[in-house]
């Protein structure tokens, strides 16, 4: 048997499958807050940890309100809107959406009261609030929205442990982070946030698959928004992906709305946030 050398031909039709699983692959690991699924259209509209009156952390033990979440527990809930454009009555059921633990994969679904599906009618419009008990974990969460085989993630999030672990809400003001280190947020933008898989690497910005490339995002970034310079544009879009969307993307197409990006500022600490600013923000050679 004889075996022939891989042309350059094969190789190059290999590379571009290969870049498109990973593009496919980065837009559904990456939340959107909108979606279509088997005829229905879903919207997160809000998503919102609960205080609860119970959960004092260590300093009291509370008796439990009738409907509260057990003992230490935390209450994740969500607003959503669903959909159907179809001309023919379509159903729709909490158990589609699933909260997920990214460390174990442990799964969650509503609670609720309601055991059957609803059925929406043609054109008609549902606004359901739901709720998710989460135990104690600092692990990243998930919330997906699962519908006939199809799986979308809507929102990436973390369970706060206690009032006095709970963030008091971020700075205005990029310089009130502390210091960041560009090697940190190096690690974290090839890493864990996986942000090349979108965006490309920041010495090649034209690899960008999803999102906007970033080359030259210390000049770029500071013609924006006027009066903001390049690490504060980085900041409010890493809290606020939809407040202000780069004017294209990969394809000379326009960026979507809502931005895929997740809410950053659900998942990074002041100090991983500071890192990956200053990583974006370092000056690079031939910029």
């Amino acid at each position: 048997m004889r075996y022939r050398p891989w042309s350059a031909a094969s190789l190059a039709l290999l590379a571009s499958l290969g870049g498109g699983a990973l593009v496919l692959r980065a837009r559904a690991e990456q939340p959107q807050r909108e979606a279509q699924q088997r005829g229905l259209r879903l919207r997160l509209e809000r998503a919102v940890w609960l205080h609860e009156a119970t959960d004092h952390g260590a300093t009291a033990a509370l008796p439990s309100v009738p409907g509260a979440p057990a003992s230490g527990s935390r209450r994740l809930a969500v607003e959503l809107s669903v959909f159907n454009p179809r001309s023919l009555p379509l159903e729709f059921t909490p158990e589609e959406l699933r909260l997920t633990e990214g460390r174990t994969g442990a799964e969650w679904l509503a609670s609720t009261k309601v055991s059957r599906p609803f059925t929406l009618r043609p054109a008609e419009l549902l606004f359901l609030t739901l709720s998710f008990d989460v135990p104690r974990t600092t692990a990243p969460l998930r919330l997906s929205w699962v519908r006939g085989g199809e799986r979308t993630a809507l929102l990436a999030t973390r369970r706060p442990l206690s009032p006095e672990a709970e963030p008091q809400g971020w700075p205005e003001s990029v310089e009130e982070l502390p210091p960041g280190s560009a090697s940190a947020g190096e690690a974290l933008f090839h890493g864990r946030l996986a942000c090349a898989s979108c965006h490309g690497d920041m010495a090649s910005p034209e690899n960008a698959r999803v999102g906007p490339p970033l080359g030259g995002f210390l000049r770029v970034g500071a013609t924006r928004i006027a009066g903001l310079s390049a690490a504060q544009y980085a900041y409010e879009s890493l809290l606020n992906p939809d407040a202000f969307l780069a004017p294209e993307c990969p394809g000379q197409t326009p960026c979507a709305r809502p931005s895929p990006m997740p809410l950053y500022g659900e998942t990074l600490s002041a100090q991983e946030m500071a890192d990956v600013i200053r990583y974006l923000v370092s000056p690079r050679a031939g910029e």
